[in-house]
């Protein structure tokens, strides 16, 4: 026998393997549903503490960097300090290396055609010229140490910007609220596809029910073999 055109063993066949596969998915979403809902159990507590400790741990950042930026403040500080230092030291040694010099020139006399102290005169006039090698390369310190100092101090500016950035962060973990607000969506969202699944899994069963009475019904048909052989 045919009911709505197709023979009525198939079409129960089909009905309840339909149902069967609808039931086992029902299943399965029903166990991710269980799954998740086990899983947003006191959610909103746990982000809060893991709110407190974030905020916590950002407030340690920030002093930190504080404490960094006023450290390399100081040493901004130090290094022009010792760039100071340095020059005066290159004014001095200029000032032995011209009276080296003048001292080279005056010890440099003649006696009846002799120079009694033309040794010490040659020795003042190498030791200005030492004297000038280190000029040059205390020169190149001061200018080093100069650099090195501003360079510092415009870091300090930089590392303030990070502070404020971490600060600013800090206040906005601590300011958010609507964790259980997110909390109840997520649980509203599990019933609702709790809810929908069971109407899924009714629906299935139903056309697994239907199938297995066609095709009791179709079994029971009187001539059937002959009607429409072999399922």
């Amino acid at each position: 026998m045919e009911w709505i055109g197709v023979e009525r063993r198939r079409l129960g066949t089909g009905l309840f393997v339909f149902g069967l596969v609808g039931m086992v998915l029902a299943a399965i979403i029903a166990t991710g549903l269980i799954a998740g809902g086990v899983a947003a159990r006191n959610l909103d507590d746990r982000i809060a503490v893991d709110q407190a400790r974030l905020v916590d741990a950002l407030g340690r950042t920030s002093a930190s960097i504080d404490k960094l930026a006023a450290a390399t403040q100081n040493a901004s500080a130090t290094l022009h300090t010792t760039g100071a230092m340095v020059a005066q030291a290159d004014t001095v040694i200029q000032e032995l290396a011209g009276l080296s010099d003048e001292l080279s020139s005056n010890l440099n006399f003649s006696i009846l055609g002799q120079q009694p102290l033309a040794g010490a005169a040659s020795k003042f006039q190498a030791f200005g010229q030492r004297l000038r090698d280190v000029e040059g390369t205390i020169t190149t310190l001061q200018g080093n140490v100069e650099t090195n100092a501003d360079d510092m101090g415009a870091l300090v500016g930089q590392i303030h910007q990070i502070g404020d950035l971490v600060s600013e962060l800090g206040d906005r973990v601590q300011s958010f609220d609507r964790a259980a607000e997110i909390v109840r969506l997520i649980v509203g969202g599990i019933i609702l596809g709790g809810l929908l699944v069971l109407w899924l899994a009714i629906g299935a069963a139903l056309c697994a029910w239907a199938g297995w009475r066609l095709r009791k019904a179709a079994a029971e048909a009187p001539g059937q073999a002959q009607d429409s052989g072999p399922a």
